[in-house]
């Protein structure tokens, strides 16, 4: 995926595959026995992933900050499927160090193809900047917390420099991957903010930031070497726990929320298919995932976008 230049002069940094076709057939057969790692794999969108990819025959390590991830590998592995739970902080490049050689020891043959990052938090909405201040004309402000950009984004950069890193050293381990992979989850308030929530939106916008990095350079192992795949997945609303306690509120203003299962099928198109790289999947309700042509032919996922609220959003 060389760099080109269009027929006006303009250096063309796509770099990326066309578009996903929602229409071919995903056959899973590929990923049985290669090695996967997925943060925030204990529920929710992350453990959809993680089964996706258990049941396919991957070895997945699912790490997440919640021990209730403890069970949930436990009942996926009495399925006879190879999983295990490591619980870590992904704020802590010290935990996600240690959960990136566990899974590396979980591999018969010492592998890692796959990297997710699936962990994230909601936003906390400015409003709060002015409740929380002291009311005191004097008193100098409290700092806001970092939470939200420290596990979504800081946390996902994390994960980006540990599999480039374990991508590198695992090269030639036996195992059936063509290529190495990268799935970074982010949010359609990467592309369409949410109001008032500044550090969600910014998270979000980071994350689709270092996919746009990444997908420069499939080669970055080195020429001749296995290509690093890098793709993005962002969801609208999804029901998992994160967002339970605002259903009710979205119901009311007519806001449509997808399925777990959405978020799978998209995540499936981008993770066996070879040929797609540098895509970002829309993950909205009713009609499951879209390719929101974030690319610079079609004006960095505007016309994505555009299509993507007047046609399924709000349109129906």
């Amino acid at each position: 995926m060389a760099q080109q230049t269009s027929k006006r002069g303009v250096v063309d940094f796509n770099f990326s595959s066309p578009a996903v076709d929602f229409t071919k057939t995903v056959n899973t057969a590929g990923l049985k026995g290669q090695s996967a790692l997925v943060t925030g794999g204990a529920n929710g969108i992350g453990a959809g992933f993680a089964t996706a990819l258990a049941e396919a025959g991957a070895y997945v390590t699912i790490v997440d900050l919640h021990s209730d991830g403890e069970k949930y590998a436990k009942e996926l592995a009495s399925k006879g499927l190879h999983v295990q739970f490591i619980q870590a902080d992904v704020r802590s490049w010290d935990a996600q160090l240690q959960a990136f050689k566990s899974a590396i020891e979980f591999h018969p043959t010492h592998s890692l193809d796959i990297v997710v990052t699936a962990a994230g938090l909601v936003g906390n909405s400015m409003d709060q900047w002015i409740k929380h201040n002291p009311t005191d004309s004097n008193a100098d402000p409290h700092p806001p917390t970092t939470d939200v950009i420290d596990v979504n984004l800081t946390g996902s950069f994390y994960s980006i420099h540990l599999a480039v890193h374990y991508f590198a050293r695992t090269i030639d381990a036996a195992t059936s991957a063509e290529s190495k992979q990268i799935v970074l989850v982010a949010s359609l308030a990467g592309y369409a903010a949410l109001p008032l929530l500044a550090d969600y939106n910014g998270s979000k916008f980071g994350v689709r930031g270092m996919m746009k990095a990444l997908r420069a350079r499939p080669e970055l192992l080195g020429e001749g070497k296995k290509r690093v795949r890098t793709n993005l997945i962002a969801p609208t609303y999804i029901r998992t726990k994160m967002i339970a306690n605002h259903l009710g509120k979205l119901a009311e203003a007519g806001i449509p929320v997808g399925e777990v299962e959405d978020c799978v099928d998209g995540f499936l198109r981008v993770v066996t298919d070879e040929g797609v790289h540098g895509r970002a999947i829309a993950i909205a309700p009713n009609k499951g995932g879209s390719d929101m042509k974030d690319d610079l032919k079609h004006y960095d996922a505007g016309k994505g976008l555009k299509e993507l609220i007047e046609g399924r959003l709000f349109g129906g």
